[in-house]
């Protein structure tokens, strides 16, 4: 598990990273589908040689942080073109007594 900032992501994914229309729509609905093209997928993501760091721009159970929110990813579907949907979901917040 992963905890990455929405600047991180960005530099993951690739030159059109997730808009704030989409944060915005993915804050209201509290889920969202996240896609990301075969290039983003098994590239450098900056690691040192011999890191052995996943190449994947997410895995299931990172989590991204988006301002006050956090989501979490629930599941990964590889595309026919090489590229990943990844499936997010809203991280619920705990009332903190």
């Amino acid at each position: 598990m992963r905890r990455l900032t929405r600047s991180d992501l960005a530099s993951r994914v690739g030159p059109r990273p997730p808009s704030d229309a989409f944060w915005r729509r993915a804050i209201d609905r509290g889920e969202a589908a996240l896609g990301v093209g075969g290039d983003a997928v098994g590239a450098d993501n900056g690691g040192e040689p011999g890191d052995d760091r996943p190449t994947e721009p997410l895995d299931t159970g990172d989590i991204v942080d988006v301002g006050d929110h956090a989501f979490v990813v629930v599941d990964a579907d590889r595309t026919a073109a090489g590229g990943r949907i990844y499936r997010i979901e809203l991280v619920v917040d705990r009332d903190e007594d």
